[in-house]
């Protein structure tokens, strides 16, 4: 049997640099969802360095831009390919910003986002280059390897004992800020449907994942608005974006978004993407799912808090879930409560 090909992580680094937003909106927040485009695309542009062949986006870890952007900043991610398996590529993607008016740049946080080879047949491509790590450098990208694989075992580990569960008590389910209203997740939701166009398609025509994920972060944003009643939010994170199947040109996209979280001043949107095929079966199947955090801000560009909750006494079981996930998530953010513990980190 041929041996398989060797490539290093500096092989496949690559960056993508713009001066992002509109001239006629410069120094406001920008959504979110251009840079989480950007990112995919420089995402595809190092695991195309190291796989030569066909790409399509397979997964988003938590992606996290808790510094704001503004329109006519200098954006730029890096990205290095520090993972790979048979035909999965993962990416390692850092930011940096500088406002227009300043010289020096800042880091800002950025993430992970896991790449998959295919054949023109669509089929995964299991001869694409291993990755060997020999520079000291390339070393310190194993180890951020490593500690990535841990936590979100460590995650996997404590938040699959939810989807096990077969009844969520509504006690078990905790609002951590006091409210004046309430809704149902189900009087939350936001549909959308719509065609892509040839040019957000690749040449085997399935849509560009950064051009799916752009779609998802205005629906969010727009969902959080509508139940907020404010419209200074901005997409601070997103989180398990899963592409599960391929979502293809011709296919009718169907975006579902409801609220299933709310914490002080965030609140966490999920939300389902469907294809309706052009060929084949009528009925539509899942092709995309993930969750989008949303932060509600005052006019001056503070945190604001978010007055409105969620009514979950008659919520059915998949929405307790998810809502006990996000609660678990957000107290291991904000110290609230122990849940768990990430042992693997340095």
């Amino acid at each position: 049997m041929e041996a398989r090909r060797l490539k290093t992580p500096a092989d496949s680094q690559s960056y993508i640099a713009e001066i992002v937003g509109d001239e006629s909106l410069i120094g406001q927040r920008m959504s979110a969802g251009k840079l989480f485009h950007m990112m995919d695309i420089a995402a595809a542009d190092a695991a195309f360095r190291h796989a030569e062949g066909h790409l399509v986006t397979l997964a988003f870890d938590r992606i996290e831009l808790l510094d704001f952007i503004r329109h006519r900043d200098y954006i730029r991610f890096d990205t290095t390919v520090i993972q790979v398996g048979r035909s999965s590529i993962v990416v390692e993607v850092t930011g940096l910003v500088k406002a227009p008016t300043e010289m020096r740049t800042t880091p800002i946080r950025g993430g992970f986002i896991t790449m998959v080879a295919i054949h023109e047949n669509g089929r995964p491509n299991k001869t694409i280059p291993g990755l060997t790590y020999r520079t000291e450098a390339d070393l310190k990208k194993r180890a951020v390897a490593e500690e990535r694989a841990c936590i979100l075992a460590e995650r996997k580990k404590s938040l699959d004992g939810i989807d096990q569960l077969t009844q969520v008590p509504e006690d078990r389910l905790k609002d951590y800020s006091p409210r004046n209203s309430h809704l149902p997740p189900s009087a939350t939701t936001l549909d959308v449907r719509r065609r892509f166009l040839p040019r957000n398609a690749n040449q085997l025509g399935i849509v560009f994942g950064g051009d799916t994920v752009l779609l998802m972060e205005e629906l969010a944003l727009a969902t959080a608005r509508q139940f907020t009643e404010n419209i200074r939010m901005v997409t601070i994170a997103m989180e398990d974006v899963l592409f599960l199947k391929p979502l293809h040109v011709t296919d009718l996209a169907e975006m579902s978004a409801k609220v299933v979280f709310v914490g002080n001043t965030t609140l966490v949107v999920e939300i389902t993407v469907k294809a309706v095929r052009r060929f084949g079966p009528v009925e539509s199947e899942i092709t995309n799912r993930g969750t989008f955090t949303v932060l509600n801000y005052f006019p001056e560009g503070k945190k604001m808090p978010i007055n409105r909750g969620l009514d979950l006494s008659g919520a059915d079981l998949p929405t307790r879930k998810s809502y006990l996930k996000e609660q678990i998530k957000y107290a291991d953010r904000t110290g609230r409560e122990p849940t768990f513990t990430v042992a693997c980190r340095p």
